[in-house]
Formats: structure tokens, sequence, C-alpha cells
């Protein structure tokens, strides 16, 4: 409560400076669908920012945002949205709160605002491995760069940092979970728009209440050392947290872009780590592999069927099994932890890359994260009239740490949506599908209405 009365307090003051102007947006979007299973083809609910969940028939979003343009490239917003949908949990949500402030180079978001979409919503994991549009924003505070910090210039050597604190609010094994992300990358870009970026992220799991162990470490001195990664200096929760405290996962980037002829080119990397002998590469090859392209003229080689593309392979079999030290401490097991045994999930949504899954008795736990995926995006304009966008998985499931499937679970999942009309108003047609290797198949259709009120 009191970050959203700080929201307002700031929204208040930036009011009271001079501006040259501003914008506002009151916007309503409606998603409604039918399917034949128990709950909808996956991609007609996965990297929907928490709006539905997999028995969803029903949602309605209304949003507002004013937007303050001051000079030099500056401008502040407010934004506050909710949502009704019907599903495993029905009721109105609370969307977005927040203030943001940007310039040039830097930027910091107070309260609960939703991610950027960076690849036009062809990718399952978006920013990072870690990190989708799969569940809702958590509440907090976010300074970050907005662009290169480059040494001399607009070119050359530069970096790009984050720092974000969150807490995680939603019905947990842990109470009152506190969330630290950072980030860091090395920036190198040319004159000729190359640009390749190495870094990582790092996210902890820290403090809260547990029935079992009480408070658990919340201090500045605790602070410092999930923030370093390091261990407590004492025994904590029966010893889970020997290795480190708090559930502290990361991942190791790599991103090159470049454009020719008005086509963006991007190839990405991310490795993910969950202990010391992840950090190391204990667990290679698992991550995410993939590459984007962007057209930005009229027609792409000549037709306007195919604008954007983005292919993405998923790896997470190793997990560090390979090690030899394994057979003592076990394995990796994604998403998942002892202490904080909410794992990687918000609001029983997952976090980070959503071919990862909850266990299906409960959506308490994860139940599957050893996965092999092949990922397709594509977007255009079919017949020069009608946009779409078109996305093809296939995935192969093997289980969980313990718990492996007694046959690998193949599955391909689809979703075809197509723009009808974008007059007034927008509305669009979805077509989905899951085909199983283990199980009934699953079809689904779906109409989204959105429309800018003012």
């Amino acid at each position: 409560m009191r970050i959203y009365i700080l929201i307002f307090i700031f929204y208040i003051v930036s009011l009271t400076h001079g501006f040259s102007q501003v914008f506002y947006d009151l916007n309503y979007e409606g998603q409604a669908q039918l399917f034949s299973g128990k709950e909808s083809p996956f991609w007609m609910h996965t990297n929907s920012r928490g709006r539905v969940d997999e028995k969803t028939h029903f949602s309605g979003l209304l949003s507002y945002k004013a937007t303050i343009d001051f000079e030099g490239e500056r401008k502040a917003e407010f934004g506050l949205g909710s949502f009704f949908k019907d599903g495993y949990e029905d009721g109105f949500k609370l969307d977005e709160a927040y203030f943001s402030y940007s310039s040039p180079k830097v930027g910091i978001v107070l309260g609960k605002k939703q991610r950027k979409d960076l690849f036009q919503n062809l990718s399952a994991s978006n920013e990072n491995i870690l990190w989708s549009l799969n569940a809702s924003p958590l509440p907090g505070i976010r300074f970050f760069t907005t662009d290169p910090l480059f040494i001399k210039g607009d070119h050359g050597l530069g970096f790009m940092v984050s720092l974000e604190e969150y807490i995680m609010d939603d019905d947990r094994f842990i109470e009152d979970t506190r969330l630290h992300h950072k980030s860091g990358h090395i920036v190198y870009r040319s004159k000729n728009d190359f640009q390749i970026s190495l870094g990582g992220q790092h996210f902890v799991q820290w403090a809260g209440y547990s029935e079992e162990f009480g408070e658990l470490p919340g201090s500045f001195e605790a602070y410092t050392r999930i923030f370093t990664g390091m261990a407590s200096e004492n025994e904590i929760a029966g010893g889970e947290e020997a290795n480190a405290l708090g559930n502290q996962i990361g991942s190791y980037e790599i991103k090159l872009q470049t454009k020719i002829r008005d086509v963006d080119f991007q190839f990405l990397y991310n490795h993910i780590f969950e202990d010391a002998s992840g950090m190391k590469g204990g667990n290679f090859p698992d991550g995410r592999y993939a590459v984007y392209f962007e057209d930005n003229r009229d027609t792409f080689w000549g037709s306007s069927w195919l604008k954007a593309l983005m292919y993405e392979f998923y790896y997470t079999k190793n997990q560090s099994r390979s090690r030899v030290s394994s057979e003592v401490d076990g394995a990796d097991n994604y998403f998942n932890n002892n202490l904080y045994r909410s794992g990687w999930t918000y609001r029983n949504q997952v976090i980070g890359v959503p071919f990862i899954l909850l266990n299906e008795d409960n959506r308490f736990r994860i139940g599957t994260n050893i996965l092999t995926v092949h990922h397709l995006g594509l977007k255009g304009k079919a017949f020069d009239e009608f946009p779409y966008r078109f996305l093809l998985s296939y995935r192969k499931n093997y289980g969980v740490k313990d718990s492996f499937f007694a046959e690998t679970r193949e599955v391909f999942s689809t979703l075809l949506e197509l723009e009808l009309i974008n007059t007034d108003y927008i509305l669009k047609a979805q077509l989905g599908a899951d085909i199983k290797s283990y199980e009934n198949s699953n079809f689904g259709i779906g109409i989204n209405f959105s429309k800018n009120i003012f």
C-alpha cells in the first residue's frame, strides 16, 4: 500500500512542473475462448501477462495511462489497470499501478508495471529464459539504463545495468518473500549498426516467513549476502541455505544485433544456472538459443506475408547431472527450491520460460522442467490485408528431478491469430491446438476485442 501512495505523490508532483504535452489513454481489451479439453491449448493462455490462466473462458481489461512529455526526450507516466477473469481464480485483479520516469539513458519504475514486449509477441521467453511475459508483474522499484552508457560518444565500448527490488505478495509457501534482481552487460556498438553485449542476470528470492522456521533473514546484512551470492554465517532453515542465502538463480547472456537494409537481425544465447556448478558451466548446454529477424521495409523479399520471424531452441536436460559431485549433492531442479517451495512462480504462473510447467495436480510446484523445445514465431500480413501472428512449438517433456515420466511426452502447440477488423476497434480471431502423444489432443477458438476509448 505504501508504494502505491508513493506513486500517487510522484504523479501529483510531476504535474506541478513545467512540461510540453500531456497525453491520456483509456483502453479496453476483452478476450473470449472455447476449448475442447479441461484446459485451453498452450498458446491460448501462455504469455498473457497473468491476465488469463489455463481455464479462462473470458477476461476483460480496462487500463488508463497518462504520459507527460518533457523537454530533452524525457517523459513521465502514470498507469493504472484492472481486469476481470474466470478460470482457476475468478474475480477482479490489479493489472498495473505505477509511476515511471525515463530519459534517453536511464529510467525508474515505482509500482506494478507490465514489461515491454521485445519481439512482437513471437518469443516464448521475451527478455530472458528467466523472465517471460507469462506471469503478472510484481510490485516494487526498478532502476535501469534505457540505452548503453558509452565511454565516449554514442558508440564504442559501454555498459547497461539494472537494479530491482520486489515483494512477492501472492499466496506462497514462504509468506512475504522478497525478490532481488540485478543485471549488468558490457556493450560494444560500431558506427555501422553492429552491436554485441555480454552480461548476466541475477535473481534471489529471500527473507519472508516460514511456518516451520519462522522469520527468515531479512536484515541489511542478509541483503549484502544475497546481493553478492554468499551463504549465511549461521545455519538457516535446517541447512536448506547452505550454498547461498535465499533461492538464487541467474543467467549468462550473449546478444548480437545488426541492421542490413532496414532488416534487423538478432542472435541470443541465455545460459541458466542455479548454483556454483551452473555458474562454471557444469550444466552446459542448457539454455536458450534464438534468432530474430524483423523487416522494416514496405515488403520482405517482395511480399508482405512475412515481416518478422523468431526461432528459439530450449534445452534443459543436463541440469548438472554429468558432474561427478552430483552423485553426492544431487542435480539441479530448475525453478524449484526446497525452502522457497512455491518456486519461480507468481500467482500460480511460471515467471520464466513457460515451457517449464506447474505440477498438474495442484499447480503448486514445478512438475516439468526437463525438456527440449523447438519454437517458431511468424508475423506478417496475409493477402496484403489481414495481419497475422503464428506460433508453433514442438516439445519433448521428460519430467522433473527424481520423477521422470514413464514415456517421453511429445506435444505440438500452435496458435494462429488473425486480425479481421481495424477501424474504431480491433477484432482478432484465434485458433489454437495441442497435439499430444500421451493423451487426447486439445483444440480451441477465441476472439480478442480491443478499443481505445480516448
